[in-house]
């Protein structure tokens, strides 16, 4: 900007605003002044007239009451003009004056009459004579002088009030009275209280007394007017009401007040004013009336003084001073405007001066050419980037033809260029879509591109050309084809039409065409011709949103070779932008090659998962084999160890057992390795559940004690305070692993310890969850270093000395490593030879805050329910409380111990019928309290329940003891009480649900008289209610229900509360079919068919429940002459078996496949069938189905198979078997089941079944 212009001379803005502002103070002063002097004279006009007010008011009550003086002199002159004046006469003449319309405000007239004392009597009996018999005076009491009110006008209900009163009994009344009769004028009474007064509108009065005297008698002194006077006529006046009649419409203007002097405590009227308002005006005046002297008080109301207000005066002086204003604001303005528009104009041309230089200095700073062209095509400003661009000198160049800049080949054609632009001139580039050069003073061409713009100067048309040198873009737009060219991926470049634009050498290889083939070409020559039609969509959807993408990564895509066949390929696709066109840079892969090593490796996962099938095969079919034999072997073995028939010596029977042993520990081998085949198949399913750790380790210790102490071992454990109490992991896995490893040290160790240490580990494995350091010591004889790697192998031992030394597979260790990465965890080994080994396992697990702080033992046993007593000894409050309600449902009574020496107390001192026995309690072991409980005489016999978290014993055999290893289900605890359920005989509740009234009583008398506690219903609606609030042992239910069908009500039932504990017995006469029966199977239901009066096929069908339910393996009694088919194709099975059912006296007959057994069930009757799944011929599965839909076999067929596999029950039982059992077979499972549907399933169904 040039430093020279010449500044703008400073002006003075503020002479307007001084100026009007003092023209508006002294027109507003002016204005002022004249509205003070105008509200003055107001004022005072106002004053005036406010008086004159008051005086018609004085007026107006002092005319009034004078012509209420005049009624009473009218009325005396009738009284004292004749002698007796009868009621009538005074009430005519008293209406002819019409009181309330001429002389508004006055209440009554009344004549007094005066009476001495002697008078009054005859003067009482004389007007009750006249036809006034209620007349009477009052008040009482003897007095000297009377003025009784005879006459009254107008005679309404406020008036009669008055009849009979003696104004002399009354002092002020008196006053008046004695005055007027002494003076012989009318007398005023000061502020008094009417009789005619009620509790509302009470109002002050007055009363004005005129006294009538005897015609012609004297009347001179006060004596002879004593003597003469007749009595008074009385004006009766309520001063509210009279002030309204005087003031009538005025009354809303003025507020009056109005006092007596002589009493001015009690005014005769008080003005009714509000405190909100303060009375402009206000006056007081003093009355003489009638001997009495008024102080009258006027004041305005709010309503006066708005008739007075005169807005007049604030409009002239809101105008006045508007106009003021205005008329200031007009000058003020004019002035203002005026030194504005001399300020903008110098500001104008100042602005003009510096726009001019910073145009030149933006034109000479701007980074491309500039050149100012005028009409006739000659150059008339340049600026100094046109100066290098071309290498002219300004001097040079203004004035000259533009042609001058341009090649000498185009310059006669652009002259009519120029003027094609000039004639029709708008905004245009050049040099975007073809090439356009310029040319330097030496003579080379340089690459432009020029943008147009048309300037109008007057009538002239000026042309700005800015001109951008693009050599440089040039040179990178060759190296970037350099680039492209280098690609090893095909590159093809689309315009917006869909066009090739641009392809590498790449891409001429990929595809087969020349570069020439495909430049202008639409790109969809690329594509399979399925997709070409299609293509011009989907590339239109990419123009409308083009962002980078990739394609071919999930789906298939292919591109066409010039010779036909398809490539295929994947390809990324970015939107690259040219001015205002949007170009798809397309870059493709040819991955052949990929997809044929893909499909190696899908050959090889293929062949991969055949071999995994083979080996599951393998698995299974060995697992069937192994466990074949193993069947015969065990259950021999265990007939042979138990020496029943007593004819084995002791070496013998210890052989025996030898045997069994054998058989168990082969068993655990194949479950291992079956184990093992799960763990590296990934089909490990975790079930994450809360643990308590302190528990784990007591269970531990618990159960591998024995072995230590057996071996002379200390077995240690301990746990590091801050370790989470209680857990959220897998408890059985994490069992197995420290099981495994605790087993492991014990084995490996001949002297010494074996400790258990869980602390937090120093290293958290991931950030979200604790990791515990779980620690196995021992001081065994230690493993090599080179060695620790291969004991975590499967079937490796460290070497062959020490297989055979001590024994062993070598699949614990390589499980347990399995299964502590499946939990996320790892594992590793710290040990040298003779110096025992350390196992350190680092396990990341959620910690849980404890719900309950461990609880107290309880220093009483806690008793609840009613029945027979049942002993539960249990340290776990939560779940002795399930026990307890549900031996409550059960009809027994519970005592419930939480400590072992508490149990052994209350076994000495009291009788039970049953236990339930924990085995880790918090003192003393259970197995102790099991053997004192054993040794008692009394207790000998009776059932005890095992159930806890420590695992049953191998060996375990006692009767009369039932084993369950925590946790159970519902059911399971459902089921120990079902064998407990005949101790309970003072308790048995029945449901019995019939329709039929007559039947319905029939059966309750029955079953009552069984020893059932027994609920009639009937309809399913109330037996459903009946089920929800109450447990049932029984359930007998009629099918032909009215409201619902009984298959339909044992659903339900099923669904509110499991019906696996109940006894269900059908009685009904209706047709049951097969589909029926396969229907009530799944509740073990007894059919029974009504026949009358005769109950003994019900009877028999409870008969079961009635006599109890004893344990299988102490009581088989019942299975003798029982027939069961054995169908097995392994002799050694059929052997192993028919020996054990022989020895509970069962009838066995053997049958080799399915063919064979389809046969002697067709020949002979049964009661059981056991069925093997995997024979040759005919297979189980086939034999089962067939002997359920062909052979009408409603005999229980329980399947026997050895491939313990998952899915196989299912599978057996989807095929019609009612139950099902893994080989081998024990022979307490065995005679459980068999006991189960031969001895609790009743005589009754099997007669329903056929």
């Amino acid at each position: 900007m040039d430093d020279t212009a010449p500044a703008i001379s400073p002006r003075k803005p503020w002479i307007p605003l001084l100026v009007t502002v003092l023209l508006l103070a002294g027109l507003s002063v002016l204005v002022t002044w004249q509205w003070l002097v105008l509200g003055a004279s107001n004022r005072d006009e106002q004053d005036a007239r406010f008086a004159l007010a008051v005086d018609g008011i004085e007026q107006s009550v002092r005319e009034r009451m004078l012509a209420y003086e005049m009624v009473l002199r009218g009325m005396s002159g009738l009284m004292a003009g004749s002698s007796d004046v009868s009621h009538e006469e005074w009430q005519r003449a008293a209406d002819q004056l019409q009181l309330q319309e001429r002389y508004p405000g006055i209440q009554a007239l009344s004549w007094g009459r005066y009476l001495r004392n002697s008078e009054l009597e005859a003067f009482v009996q004389r007007e009750r004579g006249n036809g006034r018999p209620e007349f009477q005076a009052y008040p009482p009491g003897p007095r000297d002088e009377y003025l009784i009110v005879d006459f009254i006008n107008p005679l309404d209900w406020r008036n009669r009030r008055a009849l009979g009163f003696d104004m002399y009994s009354e002092a002020t009344r008196r006053q008046a009275i004695s005055q007027a009769r002494d003076s012989g004028e009318a007398v005023l009474t000061g502020p008094l209280k009417l009789r005619q007064e009620i509790e509302q509108d009470v109002q002050a009065g007055a009363l004005l007394y005129l006294p009538v005297y005897r015609q012609n008698a004297p009347q001179t002194n006060i004596d002879e007017r004593r003597a003469a006077v007749l009595g008074m006529v009385a004006g009766v006046f309520r001063m509210g009401d009279l002030m309204h009649g005087i003031l009538g419409s005025s009354s809303e203007l003025f507020w009056v007040e109005l006092r007596d002097s002589q009493d001015a405590a009690n005014p005769l009227l008080k003005a009714v004013s509000t405190d909100a308002h303060r009375p402009r005006f206000e006056t007081q005046r003093t009355l003489n009336i009638y001997g009495r002297t008024w102080q009258l008080k006027v004041s305005s109301t709010p309503q006066y003084e708005q008739t007075l207000h005169n807005s007049s005066l604030s409009i002239g002086l809101g105008s006045g001073l508007l106009a003021a204003l205005l008329l200031s604001l007009l000058i003020g303005g004019y002035l203002f405007l005026r030194e504005r528009a001399l300020t903008n104009n110098e500001r104008l041309n100042q602005g003009v001066r510096e726009r001019e230089e910073r145009f030149r200095l933006v034109i000479e700073a701007s980074p491309n050419a500039i050149v100012l062209v005028d009409s006739h095509g000659r150059v008339a400003m340049i600026n100094r980037q046109t100066e290098l661009m071309f290498g002219y000198g300004r001097e040079e160049i203004l004035g000259q033809p533009v042609e001058k800049l341009l090649p000498e080949s185009i310059r006669k054609a652009h002259v009519g260029m120029r003027e094609n632009f000039q004639a029709a001139p708008e905004p245009r580039r050049m040099g975007g879509s073809r090439e356009l050069f310029g040319q330097h003073r030496e003579g080379r061409q340089i690459p432009l591109e020029v943008g147009l713009s048309p300037i109008r100067a007057g009538n002239e048309v000026l042309v700005q050309a800015v001109i951008i040198d693009i050599s440089e873009r040039k040179a990178a737009e060759e190296r970037f084809r350099l680039v492209v060219e280098a690609s090893p991926n095909a590159i093809v470049l689309v315009d917006g039409h869909g066009l090739v634009a641009m392809v590498n050498r790449q891409t001429e290889q990929m595809f087969g065409y020349s570069r020439d083939e495909l430049l202008g070409q639409p790109v969809e020559q690329l594509l399979p011709e399925s997709l070409r039609k299609m293509h011009p969509h989907l590339r239109e959807s990419f123009t409308n949103d083009p962002s980078p993408r990739r394609m071919g990564g999930n789906r298939e895509l292919f591109g066409q070779h010039r010779d036909g066949h398809l490539i295929p390929l994947e390809v990324g696709l970015s939107p690259l932008r040219s001015g205002t066109d949007v170009l798809v840079q397309a870059v493709i892969i040819d991955i052949s090659e990929r997809k044929a090593a893909e499909q190696r490796l899908r050959e090889q996962a293929e062949q991969l998962a055949l071999a995994n099938r083979y080996k599951s095969e393998f698995l299974a079919n060995m697992s069937h084999e192994l466990r074949t034999p193993l069947n015969s072997i065990l259950i021999l073995s265990e007939q042979l160890k138990q020496n029943m028939a007593g004819n084995l010596t002791e070496k013998q029977v210890k052989h025996a057992d030898i045997v069994y042993r054998a058989g168990n520990d082969l068993l655990q081998l194949i479950n291992d390795v079956l184990d093992l085949a799960k763990i590296e198949a990934g089909r490990v399913q975790l079930k994450l559940e809360p643990l308590n750790v302190h528990d784990m380790l007591v269970e531990l210790d618990s159960s591998l004690r024995p072995m230590a102490e057996l071996k002379g071992l200390r077995l240690l454990n301990s746990m590091e305070p801050g370790v989470p109490r209680v857990i959220h992991t897998d408890r059985g896995r994490l069992h197995q692993i420290l099981r495994n490893l605790l087993s492991n040290a014990l084995k490996f160790t001949e002297a010494g310890e074996v400790e258990l240490s869980i602390s937090r580990s120093p290293t958290p494995l991931d950030d979200e969850r604790e990791t515990l350091q779980i620690v196995v010591r021992d001081t065994g004889i230690g493993i090599a270093p080179e060695q620790h790697e291969r004991i975590f192998q499967a079937f490796q031992q460290i070497d062959g000395s020490t297989s055979r030394r001590f024994g062993g597979t070598g699949l614990g260790l390589a499980i347990t490593r399995q299964l502590v990465e499946v939990l996320d965890g790892k594992i590793s080994l710290e040990s040298v030879p003779g110096q025992g080994s350390r196992f350190i396992v680092q396990l990341p697990v959620v910690a849980l805050t404890q719900v309950e702080p461990d609880q107290p033992l309880s220093s009483a046993p806690v008793r609840s329910g009613q029945g027979p007593a049942l002993l539960i000894i249990e340290d776990d409050l939560n779940f002795s409380a399930v026990i307890a309600e549900e031996a409550q449902v059960h009809g027994f009574s519970s005592v419930l111990c939480r400590s072992g020496k508490q149990a052994i107390n209350l076994l000495q001192s009291e009788r039970f019928v049953a236990v339930v026995l924990d085995i880790l309690l918090p003192d003393i072991s259970g197995w102790q309290i099991y053997r004192r409980l054993r040794s008692l005489a009394q207790y000998r016999d009776i059932p005890v329940h095992i159930i806890s978290c420590v695992p049953q014993p191998q060996d375990w055999h006692e009767d009369g003891t039932r084993y369950l290893v925590k946790p159970i289900g519902r059911n399971d605890l459902e089921q120990v009480f079902v064998g407990l359920a005949g101790l309970g005989q003072t308790l048995r509740p029945l449901l019995l649900v019939e329709d039929v009234e007559i039947e319905r009583e029939h059966y309750h008398e029955h079953l009552t008289q069984l020893g059932f506690t027994v609920t009639s219903v009937s309809s399913a609606e109330a037996a459903r209610q009946a089920y929800a609030e109450q447990g049932f042992s029984a359930l007998v239910i009629d099918l032909d229900l009215p409201d619902q069908d009984g298959f339909e009500l044992l659903e339900a039932m099923d669904r509110q509360r499991p019906l696996q504990a109940t006894q269900v017995v059908i009685n009904t006469g209706l047709d049951i079919t097969r589909q029926d029966l396969q229907r009530l199977r799944r509740y073990s239901a007894v059919v029974v068919r009504k026949s009358g009066d005769d109950l003994g096929p019900l009877s028999a069908a409870l008969q079961g429940f009635l006599s109890g339910v004893r344990e299988p393996q102490s009581d088989s009694s019942g299975l003798a002459g029982k027939r069961v088919l054995l169908v097995d194709d392994d002799i050694r099975n059929i052997y192993a078996m028919t020996a054990l059912l022989d020895e509970v006296g069962l009838v066995v007959t053997p049958a080799k496949d399915g063919v064979e057994a389809l046969e002697r069930f067709a020949r002979q009757p049964f009661d059981l069938v056991l069925m093997d799944m995997a024979m040759p011929r005919m297979d189980g599965y086939t034999a089962t189905r067939l002997l359920k839909e062909e052979h009408d076999c409603r005999i229980p067929i329980i399947a026997l198979t050895a491939h313990a596999m998952k899915g196989d029950r299912e599978k057996c039982i989807t095929a019609g078997a009612d139950d099902y059992l893994a080989k081998p077979v024990s022979r307490q499972e065995l005679l459980e089941h068999l006991h189960r549907w031969l001895i609790e399933a009743p005589q009754p169904l099997r007669q329903a079944l056929g």
